[in-house]
Parts: C-alpha cells; structure tokens; sequence
C-alpha cells in the first residue's frame, strides 16, 4: 500500500494546508494542486486549479468530499456528491469526483499515487447523469467541464442526435452522443423552416425528448406531444438540461 503523506511530500514546493488536516498543496506551471487524504486514509483526493489558488474554495470542497467519502469512492467512472454550498461567488451545488483512470493527474509522477487518488471539483448538478460510460466520463472531463477554472458556469450532461435536411448537418448513426447546451440550443433554432428536421436530446436526469418541425416547433416528451413557438422551446430546453425540469404546459 502506497503511503500517501510520504509521497506527496515529496513534490517540490510542497506545504501543508491550514484548517484541513492530512492535506497539501504545491504549485507549478501556473496551475495549483491540491491533495487530502480520505476519511478511511486509505485513498486521497486532488483538486486542481488554474492560474489563482482559492483556498477558501477549495478546502471547503474537499472537506466537504472527505466527509462522503463512500459518495466519493463510489464513482464508477464518477459521480456527483449534492448538498455542496459554495462559499465563493461562482454557485457550484456540488462536488465532482472521478476515477483515477479518467483523471490522471499523477499518472508520470507516481502510478501508485494516482491509482489511489480520486480527482474532486466543485461543480454543477446537472453536469452529472450517473449513466457515463469511461469514455464519456473522460471526454467530459478532458474538454468538457474544465474543472481547474473555479469561477466556471455549469455545462450541462447533453445527449443529442439530430438531423436538418435544410442545413445538411446531422448526426451520425441512431445513438445519441456527447454534445453541449450550446449545440443542442443551435440545433433547435435551426428547426425552424426545416422540413423533415428533428432534434432527439436527454437530459442529466436521463429523461430524453424529440423536437421536430411541422410547420411550427413540436416537442414530444414521454406520451404528451405539444406545439411551441420557438422562444418557448428554446427556453423549454434550457431548463430542461440545466435544472431537469419539464415546466411546459
């Protein structure tokens, strides 16, 4: 068994963190690493950031996350811990937490560390589905939710196929695949006037819809079918991916 304190303090710089005893922090290249042991001791958990080390963010998520450490060591490739409050400006509503193989923070510096190190990340509710496969999980992770930038808005778990005989874009195959809000909000505003289009997308709470046009926006959900100006549908979508609500009369 890898003896965690031991090889942390082996990094260059490295300094204990006031108010959060078995944690450290050190710094290079613009970036600020943070690591704590977990409730049992036995793993440890690292956060990230870029540019500006807010410790104050970043101790009250990892104390947060050692006390779910199940939550936590339960991510199968990763998870969301609700319940998180922010204590900064930017309003994260929970903690991330992936598997050492997604993250790979320490994967040149010390695979053993690594593959005992959780990474954890304040974050947004509806970033996670608890349906990621690895590869989806790491997709997210590497270009998707960019979890060293503390101040960062939420990008919402999206799954989208589509198809626009107007526009000539779509997607490829029946499966729905990895998409962002911003993609899936282009994607139904180029609904309009197109004939034959459709926009087939799900949601963090798995819930997945179909809009399509027929002279006019039409939104199927479940077993209720329902027309909608495009304003409507638009702002339906949103919180549809953003907050999981389905508030459509």
């Amino acid at each position: 068994m890898v003896d965690i304190a031991a090889a942390v303090n082996e990094f260059p710089g490295v300094r204990p963190v006031a108010g959060l005893d078995g944690c450290w922090t050190w710094g290079a290249g613009g970036f600020y690493f943070t690591l704590a042991l977990t409730a049992d001791g036995n793993h440890a958990m690292q956060l990230n950031c870029r540019d500006e080390l807010d410790l104050d963010l970043v101790v009250a998520t990892l104390a947060f996350a050692r006390a779910h450490t199940d939550t936590v060591l339960s991510a199968a490739p990763m998870v969301a811990v609700e319940g998180f409050t922010s204590p900064s400006a930017t309003p994260f509503d929970a903690v991330g937490a992936v598997i050492p193989a997604v993250h790979r923070y320490l994967e040149y510096e010390n695979r053993e560390l690594n593959d005992v190190t959780y990474a954890v990340f304040p974050a947004y509710r509806c970033e996670f589905s608890g349906l990621e496969t690895q590869k989806e999980a790491t997709y997210r992770f590497d270009r998707m939710l960019d979890a060293a930038n503390l101040g960062r808005g939420p990008s919402p778990w999206v799954r989208m196929r589509y198809d626009n005989p107007k526009t000539g874009a779509g997607s490829v195959g029946t499966d729905l695949g990895i998409a962002s809000s911003e993609a899936l909000l282009r994607e139904l505003r180029n609904l309009e006037n197109a004939d034959d289009a459709f926009v087939e997308f799900e949601n963090f709470r798995g819930e997945r819809c179909r809009a399509a046009w027929t002279g006019e926006p039409q939104l199927s959900l479940g077993d209720k079918t329902r027309t909608m100006e495009m304003p409507d549908l638009l702002a339906w979508a949103y919180k549809f991916v953003y907050e999981g609500v389905d508030d459509a009369a």
